[in-house]
């Protein structure tokens, strides 16, 4: 019995420690752009989206990782994501002013999913997305 208290002792140690790591991304809510545009971070690490006020965040979900979940925030309230595990490009977008392009990426460890999302021909404010965050990756 005292073998297993200590396993899982150490397992919830390392479990609190991982957790301690992670950390949370701050984006800006600027006018009708997000600031930065594309995030990179690690597995377990957290998204916040600040000054929302007019603005949502929602997950372009049929270009999110396979097993990945998706968000939407309510409108005007600032915003955090539970921590992204998945890795992958996850493109997101404000809703109201996706018209004039208000949307950003998170890319989680690889952009393992970056060659299906440009495969589906996206178009508009996505595809800009998209080259952005292929001259991004190249940087």
């Amino acid at each position: 019995m005292k073998h297993k208290l200590m396993t899982a002792a150490i397992g919830l140690s390392a479990l609190l420690s991982a957790s301690a790591m992670a950390e949370n991304h701050v984006i800006d809510a600027n006018v009708t752009k997000f600031v930065p545009l594309i995030v990179k971070i690690a597995p377990g690490d957290t998204v916040s989206w600040i000054k929302m006020t007019g603005h949502l965040s929602e997950s372009i979900d049929e270009h999110l990782p396979e097993g990945a979940e998706g968000w939407l925030s309510k409108m005007g309230e600032n915003y955090q994501t539970p921590p992204l595990t998945v890795e992958g490009v996850y493109p997101y977008k404000c809703t109201p002013h996706w018209g004039v392009g208000m949307g950003g990426v998170i890319i989680v460890g690889e952009p393992s999913n970056l060659d299906a999302i440009k495969a589906t021909g996206p178009k508009g404010a996505l595809k800009r997305l998209i080259k952005k965050t292929d001259k991004f990756l190249d940087s």
